[in-house]
């Protein structure tokens, strides 16, 4: 591990280009997949691949750096404190990227200002005159402000809120497609993309905001974002034939946390069927600690307002969820993931909805990759 924390130090030393680090709670993934998917297609992007975010995946990550491209783009993930020190320091980003504050992780953690305290760990190994990218809408932004003012490094701002640097300003759907505004330091400039799921939106405007700080915006045009794919397992939407009955299969079993579930259920909100044909399957949000119980009760509100028809649980943290939900939303308790089968036989019509989540380690994500073996087609 020394020699490989060492050497990946020295390759990023030999770089010349601009290094782009991202941590938070949710989306780093998805937006370090935007951002160099982006930056390829007029310019050159060596980017860390799937979630390599941990102590070994950084430092290989890094061993992928092309020395010629203009650009490096990793994400930063943690369990407890010290680590994002550790990672970004190896990393030594240009611009540090915090997406968001949520309970991830949380095992190690007493509170959320303590996850807060440890996300803030990267903007000590930004570069000197480097860049600070962060969410507005967050409720740590003006403490992660203060922390990036008072090691002079530039603060960007994105927000869905009419507020800071870069935000939306109106999205306008134009037949098959979304006609995006977002204002960029006052000035208009529009995206047509084919989905406004919240995370996708928010992981946009952190784009633009990054692309921006590189002066590469008036490189963009107005379809740059628009062939983009959700990455699988969050939030891609698959027709599966099961037994002479269709479903669309919503995929969200890449891990779970209270933040990614909220916004997982508001994206199923956004899809315009009855009630009747919405059926959720949740199982356990792990690596929560203490504040398991608290939490899983905490999600049934949001189950409970959304327009969700069918909730079905599988774990063990997740039935205090369950207890919560209102009497007409509760669905069966799943044994085992392959009563997920019998479900989607028993239960669902053709043409309903099916919504997977949850954690890694539940199995979900597993079951959810054989069900996709019958899919018919992605949507």
């Amino acid at each position: 591990m020394e020699f490989l924390t060492k050497s990946s130090k020295v390759v990023r030393q030999n770089f010349n280009g601009k290094i782009v680090a991202i941590t938070g709670s949710c989306g780093k993934t998805s937006l370090k997949e935007l951002l160099g998917n982006t930056i390829n297609k007029y310019s050159t992007a060596t980017f860390s691949p799937k979630s390599f975010n941990n102590k070994y995946g950084v430092p290989l990550s890094l061993f992928n750096l092309n020395l010629n491209h203009k650009n490096g783009v990793f994400e930063v993930g943690m369990d407890k404190k010290g680590e994002i020190d550790f990672l970004s320091k190896i990393i030594n980003p240009d611009i540090g990227v915090i997406t968001n504050i949520s309970y991830a992780h949380a095992k190690n953690f007493k509170n959320i200002k303590q996850i807060a305290t440890a996300k803030s760990e990267i903007i000590n190994n930004i570069k000197k005159d480097g860049s600070l990218v962060l969410n507005a809408d967050d409720k740590f932004y003006n403490f992660h402000k203060k922390i990036g003012l008072k090691k002079n490094l530039k603060i960007y701002s994105f927000s869905m809120k009419k507020k800071g640097d870069v935000y939306l300003y109106y999205i306008k759907k134009e037949l098959k497609k979304y006609k995006v505004c977002i204002k960029i330091n006052n000035q208009n400039k529009y995206f047509f993309v084919n989905s406004i799921y919240e995370n996708y939106l928010r992981n946009l405007l952190a784009c633009i905001t990054i692309l921006y700080i590189l002066d590469d915006i008036n490189s963009l045009n107005h379809f740059s974002f628009y062939k983009n794919k959700i990455l699988e397992g969050r939030g891609d939407i698959s027709k599966i034939k099961f037994r002479n009955k269709n479903i669309f299969l919503i995929d969200e079993s890449y891990n779970s946390n209270p933040l990614s579930l909220t916004s997982a259920i508001k994206n199923f909100n956004s899809i315009k069927v009855k009630s009747s044909k919405k059926h959720l399957v949740i199982g356990d949000m792990l690596e929560l600690g203490n504040h398991t119980r608290k939490l899983h009760k905490q999600v049934s509100k949001v189950i409970n307002s959304s327009s969700i028809g069918k909730v079905n649980v599988f774990g063990k943290a997740i039935k205090e969820t369950f207890k919560k939900i209102t009497a007409e939303k509760r669905g069966v308790i799943l044994r085992e993931t392959s009563k997920i089968f019998d479900l989607i036989v028993n239960n669902l019509n053709n043409n309903d909805y099916l919504m997977i989540k949850g954690s890694n380690l539940t199995g979900l994500n597993k079951f959810v990759k054989i069900l996709k073996r019958k899919k018919v087609n992605a949507i």
